[in-house]
């Protein structure tokens, strides 16, 4: 696969599932009255806030569009963001507003995880002059599939993608598995405007109207869609373009947690692609970063660092680094 131009530190887009996680560490089955004395529980980033903090460590400029609240949750995820070199500008944060928070409940023996989740509320996210020229400076955009529905940056969501197209920006959308929740015209309205979809093999179906295999990939590209991501845990991830395909083997590691190897994944993946590097490399950095990261508990400041990768990497006799 061909070699695209480089990128000088690239600059990529987050735009909205602005999330903290609530991590807990438990033994699945939960059962009703039974108590169980857990070690280890964290408070962390989470939804696109994995992406943006795995992509600013392996050398991507990150700015964040989206919406948090005026609580303590909130303002707690902005400095850790703005920590971590992010660009927190174009953050709404209204009076009033509460942020999303999810309980992660993970069983570290299973490797299960379970989500609780509890929507964040507030008045509508506007699309400003600060975010207008985020957008312009941007090279990439990435849309979680759970922003179409957040209710609070759904608006601004489609006027930021819509201006972004018009900048001729990369549009990246990852499907995510919450496409069950959004407005079946409206995720094809994004599709028509995304020109790299990633999603699992669960979330093809919800991606493409229910369809199933080739018929589902043609269908994609129909709509505008030019190359296909599906990730595949374990497994590697397959890249799909109408004249061709390739699997590329996932790195084997030892499993402890995956939540946010799918966020990592998208992170090694875009930042490589805009990097200039082949769709096969491309895939290889992305199932590098997502195996970095299921070896630790949660995600947030837990994803990898750029040496973390490239441990993996060159332990695999791969020159090439983050």
């Amino acid at each position: 696969m061909t070699r695209r131009r480089a990128v000088m530190r690239p600059h990529i887009v987050s735009l909205g599932d602005m999330v903290v996680d609530l991590i807990f560490p438990i033994t699945f089955p939960l059962t009703p009255g039974e108590h169980q004395d857990i070690k280890g529980r964290k408070i962390e980033p989470g939804g696109a806030c994995n992406f943006m903090i795995a992509a600013q460590r392996i050398g991507a400029q990150v700015s964040a569009v989206g919406a948090v609240g005026s609580d303590a949750f909130g303002a707690e995820l902005l400095t850790i963001l703005q920590a971590e070199g992010i660009d927190t500008s174009a953050v709404d944060a209204a009076p009033g507003a509460a942020t999303t928070l999810v309980l992660v409940l993970t069983d570290p023996l299973t490797h299960q995880h379970m989500f609780v989740g509890s929507y964040g509320e507030g008045k509508q996210a506007a699309y400003t002059d600060t975010v207008d020229a985020i957008i312009q400076r941007a090279d990439a955009v990435l849309v979680q599939g759970y922003t179409l529905y957040e209710k609070r940056v759904a608006g601004m969501a489609i006027e930021t993608i819509n201006r972004a197209k018009s900048y001729g920006k990369l549009i990246c959308l990852d499907a995510g598995p919450s496409l069950h929740i959004v407005d079946a015209d409206m995720i094809d309205w994004a599709i028509t405007k995304s020109d790299i979809v990633l999603m699992t093999e669960d979330e093809i179906a919800g991606a493409s109207g229910n369809r199933r295999g080739e018929a589902a990939f043609q269908h994609l590209f129909r709509m505008g869609a030019q190359t296909l991501v599906i990730k595949q845990g374990g497994r590697g991830c397959t890249v799909i373009q109408e004249k061709g395909r390739e699997y590329v083997e996932a790195f084997a590691v030892p499993v402890v947690d995956s939540v946010g190897a799918g966020d990592c994944f998208d992170a090694g993946f875009i930042t490589a692609y805009l990097n200039g590097h082949t769709l096969r490399e491309c895939a290889l950095m992305a199932n590098a970063m997502g195996a970095a990261n299921v070896q630790k508990l949660g995600a947030g400041r837990s994803v990898p660092t750029c040496a973390e990768v490239n441990t993996i990497l060159h332990g695999s006799g791969l020159a090439f680094t983050c």
